[in-house]
């Protein structure tokens, strides 16, 4: 039950109603609107209400900063990537006048932020632990892992390719990321997610962006245009996928390894390093004149492969089964959620369908009487 809740009943933001107001490049509407629902948001869904929960005069529901965000995409391919960056440019100026957000302006927070806190450091003497600690944020996902780190190291390295090569003789193409994306914040927004705040839930790099900055959307060639504006609403799993908040979740019985009978030196050593490495390690013994034996040392890593009993003497040896009350879940979350935080949010959806079914259970009872 948790794990079908983590899948299909954990709420997150996704783009949801797309409006199309000029493609043409090769992607129909229909295809390019699918890609762009799958695009994972890094916003904490938390901070936002339910469609529906707001209502105008006449009682319909009603789009507000509280449980819609919006992003605009406007890219034009020109015919060169010299043009095509002044078109970019140009375009620039327009975009934050009408105070539209994109990737590169998050960027630009970010150094800037970075500067700021470099000058503030040299006058007062160096570094403090908060700004150290802070130093230590990536723009990425999690802030967590060598994972997270190296993929950050990776998207900002100088050799890395914004943008595609030239090809001799060919037209020029031009390859639309999320980056392209423009959040318009609605209200407060973004007074509530600023451009240089980092982590989960304020964006890759701060405001609402997309979880990463170098999904690719689609392919244009010269005069070719997309022009959308898409709004992101809360939903679940079960409604659609790209509601999802996880890429994985599954689970495991815990593994019981018992040794019935003891395994000495030339049969350990095989045991130990061919049939299950990991859960068994040998140790220097001098019982009955054999030189080592194999002892259980981590029954987690156990894959229940059973590759010992292909070995006669092995298979009178040893006995593996498996807790039926202790469960290893493993949870490889999308990205706007830490795994901890996903398994919370479901404890709680699974403590309110409890609670419901026991209010059922009263109120049968209370009719029966």
């Amino acid at each position: 039950a948790l794990r079908r809740i983590m899948i299909a009943e954990v709420p997150t933001m996704a783009l949801e109603f797309v409006y199309m107001w000029n493609n043409s490049g090769l992607i129909h509407d229909e295809v390019l609107s699918h890609r762009l629902g799958l695009v994972p948001l890094n916003v904490d869904p938390r901070l936002f209400d339910e469609y529906g929960f707001d209502v105008d005069e006449d009682g319909n529901p009603a789009a507000t900063d509280r449980n819609t965000i919006v992003f605009r995409l406007n890219v034009t391919c020109g015919r060169t990537a010299k043009e095509d960056e002044k078109i970019r440019k140009k375009m620039e100026v327009k975009w934050k006048n009408e105070g539209l957000v994109s990737g590169y302006d998050v960027a630009e927070a970010q150094k800037s932020k970075k500067e700021k806190k470099k000058s503030s450091s040299r006058g007062r003497g160096g570094k403090t632990n908060d700004d150290e600690m802070e130093d230590n944020l990536e723009p990425s996902v999690m802030n967590l892992s060598i994972a997270d780190r190296a993929a950050a190291d990776a998207v900002s390295s100088p050799n890395v390719q914004p943008t595609p090569i030239d090809s001799p003789h060919r037209p020029f193409t031009k390859h639309v990321y999320t980056r392209d994306f423009l959040w318009a914040p609605q209200g407060d927004q973004l007074s509530r997610f600023p451009l240089h705040s980092s982590g989960v839930g304020s964006g890759v790099g701060g405001g609402i962006r997309p979880l990463h900055e170098d999904i690719l959307i689609a392919k244009l060639r010269p005069g070719q245009v997309i022009e959308l504006e898409a709004h992101a609403r809360k939903g679940v799993g079960k409604d659609h996928a790209k509601f999802s908040p996880v890429a994985t979740a599954s689970y495991r019985l815990m593994p019981h390894v018992e040794i019935l009978k003891p395994v000495y030196d030339e049969l350990a050593e095989e045991l130990v390093n061919w049939f299950e490495p990991g859960v068994f390690k040998c140790e220097p013994t001098d019982e009955d004149g054999h030189r080592i034996k194999a002892v259980v040392v981590n029954p987690y890593a156990c894959t229940m492969s059973r590759n010992y009993m292909r070995n006669p003497i092995l298979k009178e040896s040893i006995k593996m089964s498996r807790i039926p009350n202790h469960f290893i879940f493993s949870v490889e979350s999308v990205g706007m959620m830490e795994p901890a935080v996903i398994v919370a949010e479901a404890l709680k959806v699974l403590k309110e369908k409890c609670e419901r079914v026991s209010g059922l259970a009263d109120d049968a009872l209370a009719m029966g009487e």
